[in-house]
């Protein structure tokens, strides 16, 4: 199936301002998606760490199932899937 600007619009929407935790053993990091773009396969990220936000894009990935993430970490290291955000005040349920 060919996607329409529509579908790619109402991906885009569905991880806007999404908000994933993440421990890297010294701090507790918080990355909230300020955009994705599927056109130019990156993610634009706001990272909060140690009460210090920054913003970075990277490079949208897919793993071998098919699930979006982006590399993350001194050596980028760390996989960080986009199915692992939630919209902010969503239920964890």
């Amino acid at each position: 199936m060919k996607e329409t600007s529509a579908n790619i619009e109402n991906e885009v929407r569905k991880f806007y301002l999404s908000e994933f935790s993440y421990d890297d053993g010294e701090y507790e990091i918080t990355f909230n998606i300020l955009d994705v773009s599927f056109v130019y396969e990156t993610i634009t990220i706001a990272i909060t760490r140690a009460g210090r936000i920054s913003q970075d894009t990277f490079p949208l990935l897919r793993d071998k199932d098919g699930q979006l993430y982006f590399e993350f970490g001194l050596f980028y290291e760390n996989k960080i899937k986009l199915d692992d955000f939630v919209n902010i005040g969503e239920d964890d349920d």
